[in-house]
């Protein structure tokens, strides 16, 4: 696939040192091919919900570390999951998570700026606004 036309680094909050990886977004096709390898993660075996929000910094406080990253990223105005930024959950194997997944609802340089988060749960794909999908745990600003 070549060199990635968009990525970012993810880091775990303060309570979750050890979360860390790339994420890579690769142009192709009318859409993007998003490419996920992350490392630390707290559960084995379980489901994390993997979103891009509309914010610019992965900054917040006590409550929640990441508060600065906003809310879901919609072109369309459409509900959970038909967000622009929904993206499918990544599952931990010891730890570890490794997928790629393609989507034709963005490109890569319309979300350069933009971070991704990931939540402590798996997304249910339902409730709003987020999908019940827990405590954001990890974030990375998109490049």
């Amino acid at each position: 696939m070549g060199v990635p036309q968009a990525y970012a680094h993810i880091k775990g909050s303060e309570k979750y040192p050890t979360i860390k990886g790339v994420i890579s977004f690769y142009a192709m096709g009318g859409g993007t091919v998003v490419v996920t390898e992350i490392n630390g993660l707290p559960r084995d075996d379980s489901f994390f919900a993997m979103h891009i929000h509309n914010g610019s910094s992965c900054s917040g406080n006590s409550e929640d570390p990441f508060t600065n990253s906003g809310t879901h990223l919609d072109f369309t105005d459409d509900e959970h999951p038909f967000h622009t930024g929904d993206l499918p959950v990544i599952l931990s194997n010891n730890g570890y998570s490794w997928s790629a997944v393609f989507t034709d609802r963005f490109r890569p340089c319309q979300v350069r700026g933009c971070v991704v988060i990931i939540h402590a749960d798996a997304d249910d794909y339902r409730t709003q606004p987020s999908g019940n999908s827990g405590k954001k745990i990890a974030c990375g600003i998109i490049r």
